[in-house]
């Protein structure tokens, strides 16, 4: 009978609830200060990076060849004998490309590894798909099917009340940033379908972007009725309450949906007051 794990990457913004669950596995990104280097999530909070924000940006980097072949280690050491590998956007981090490398020369798994084109709660939503089907008793291979389909079913769109954090982490060009400060507008990024970002729309403030962001919903689910929903915030709980309340307002209720704090690896290129949401149509 086949023991299939989950593996994520810790930009999947995967919800608490799942990283908790016996058969998922998460990658920590890492996190660099001048001075020392963290691992997301396990020694450095989304708070704590925003806390730093004024004094210094930090960069961010793959999960380290270590973690990684621990992890492998701990997944075939807990009895697992397939790998379903769910990363981040191979057009904003390397780490899909660097882990398939890993999962290629380890002969104890049967893998399949899908780059999500997708970021945060996107892709958190895509490894809460196949974990559902997985403990329903599903094959490898329809859940692998599975995943693969609702990677093209899947959207993004975050909210950040500035590119100050994007630019800087050359996410987004430095004259795109400026033009957005000076007119203090809140873009609306998402992902493009290779999976780099995109400003979707540019709203004049936070609140005028959760109603675009509404709309972008609206228009993806075409009143379809099967999907999972997501709501991350940066530091900011009550503004993503407000876009939850928002979408429940307008007759958005997803099969499963989910509210909470993105990531410290976001963080680093969003800064607080990002308000976000993710769609799966499964």
């Amino acid at each position: 009978m086949e023991k299939i794990a989950v593996l994520v990457d810790s930009c999947c913004d995967l919800p608490k609830e799942y990283l908790e669950k016996p058969g998922i596995y998460e990658l920590p990104m890492q996190i660099a200060y001048h001075d020392k280097t963290y691992r997301d999530r396990v020694e450095i909070s989304a708070e704590e990076v925003y806390q730093n924000l004024p004094v210094e940006i930090p960069k961010t980097s793959l999960p380290s060849g270590d973690s990684i072949q621990t992890t492998l280690d701990q997944i075939a050491a807990d009895g697992y004998d397939h790998i379903v590998s769910i990363s981040v956007s191979s057009s904003l981090s390397g780490t899909f490309n660097f882990l398939k490398v890993f999962l290629d020369e380890d002969d104890r798994f049967t893998s399949a590894y899908f780059d999500t084109k997708q970021v945060a709660v996107a892709a958190g939503l895509i490894a809460v798909g196949a974990k559902d089907m997985i403990d329903s008793g599903s094959s490898f291979a329809d859940v692998t099917a599975k995943v693969a389909e609702m990677i093209t079913n899947t959207v993004v769109y975050f909210c950040i009340p500035t590119l100050t954090y994007l630019k800087a982490g050359g996410r987004i060009s430095a004259a795109a940033a400026a033009v957005g400060g000076m007119l203090k507008l809140a873009p609306i990024i998402t992902c493009k379908t290779d999976g780099s970002y995109t400003i979707a729309a540019k709203a004049r403030g936070m609140k005028k972007g959760q109603k675009m962001m509404l709309g972008f919903a609206q228009d993806f689910l075409d009143d379809g009725k099967d999907y999972l929903l997501a709501v991350g915030h940066g530091a900011d709980e009550a503004g993503g309450q407000k876009m939850l309340d928002l979408l429940h307002d307008n007759d958005i209720h997803g099969q499963q949906e989910f509210l909470g704090q993105v990531g410290p690896a976001l963080g680093v290129h969003t800064g607080p007051g990002l308000v976000g949401i993710g769609i799966v149509k499964i």
